[in-house]
């Protein structure tokens, strides 16, 4: 199930200026954001789980954010170069197109050429969940200090946090169920979830929901219900006067939405510091 939400919100201006790189890992795109200022705490990695817009600028900005507190932050583009542009964040499906001022006759083109439930059927979550498979094992090895000369994990190995926003959000999940090399996960307003995506968690999970979306009384009375048994630590919030995206891609020109997105990025920000171990090293990540 999705909702118009799912696809909403404001892209990054123009005038945003990333301070990572692109480059490849396991024959897939990534943007990678590292901490820039010299002698900076390096507290560790983190592997973004984006929404449907891949490695959009409003993704590239949260990056940059996490990396500018210590994080280096890599978030990679599982949907193989078919992510939605930004601007369909601008039009609502099933509204008439041509009636839109905001768009050029390319951007209208582009628009035309989308089909959700096309798309979404060739993103499927089993397809997803096996390419992130396929990522993960040469992804670890680039995290460097996770790993000893002769390609054994470390066991003072440095902290790794997935975060999942939207799409990525299900994936993140999973990774809170069976993946050892985790340190924690932070999900915010996760989308097509299933049952047995909130089951049997290990990790400590962090998950931001916002107020206003078609997923939340559910997810919220299900995580209620199946965390406590779990085992894992867990921490839930409702952000009151939000929508789904509020956590990635708010309007920042309203100041409302502007505090909310910043509320939501210090929770991540505090949870990740506290279920880190060790302490972060004066070195580059």
């Amino acid at each position: 199930m999705s909702t118009c939400d799912c696809f909403s919100g404001v892209p990054a201006g123009a005038d945003y200026k990333p301070s990572g790189s692109f480059s490849t890992i396991a024959g897939f795109n990534v943007y990678k954001s590292s901490p820039q200022n010299a002698g900076s705490m390096c507290k560790g990695s983190i592997l973004l789980f984006p929404d449907g817009f891949g490695l959009a600028k409003h993704n590239q900005r949260l990056a940059d954010m996490y990396a500018k507190y210590g994080y280096e932050t890599t978030i990679i583009d599982y949907f193989e170069g078919d992510a939605l542009p930004d601007i369909f964040m601008k039009y609502m499906p099933g509204t008439d197109l041509d009636s839109y001022d905001i768009f050029t006759p390319e951007e209208k083109d582009i628009i035309r050429k989308i089909h959700m439930p096309t798309w979404l059927e060739r993103h499927a979550p089993a397809h997803i969940t096996s390419l992130i498979a396929r990522f993960l094992p040469e992804f670890l090895k680039a995290v460097s200090s996770n790993y000893r000369e002769d390609g054994s994990p470390d066991s003072t190995a440095r902290n790794l946090h997935i975060i999942g926003h939207c799409f990525g959000g299900k994936h993140a999940l999973n990774l809170a169920r069976n993946e050892s090399d985790v340190t924690s996960v932070v999900v915010f307003h996760p989308s097509f979830l299933e049952p047995s995506d909130t089951t049997h968690l290990i990790k400590p999970v962090f998950m931001g929901l916002a107020e206003t979306d078609v997923f939340t009384p559910d997810l919220s009375s299900k995580m209620l219900s199946l965390l406590p048994g779990s085992g894992a630590r867990y921490k839930l919030l409702v952000y009151g006067g939000t929508k789904h995206g509020f956590a990635s891609r708010s309007d920042l020109g309203d100041e409302i939405a502007k505090a909310m997105f910043a509320e939501a990025f210090k929770d991540g920000l505090m949870w990740m510091e506290s279920t880190s171990s060790g302490t972060a090293e004066t070195v580059s990540c």
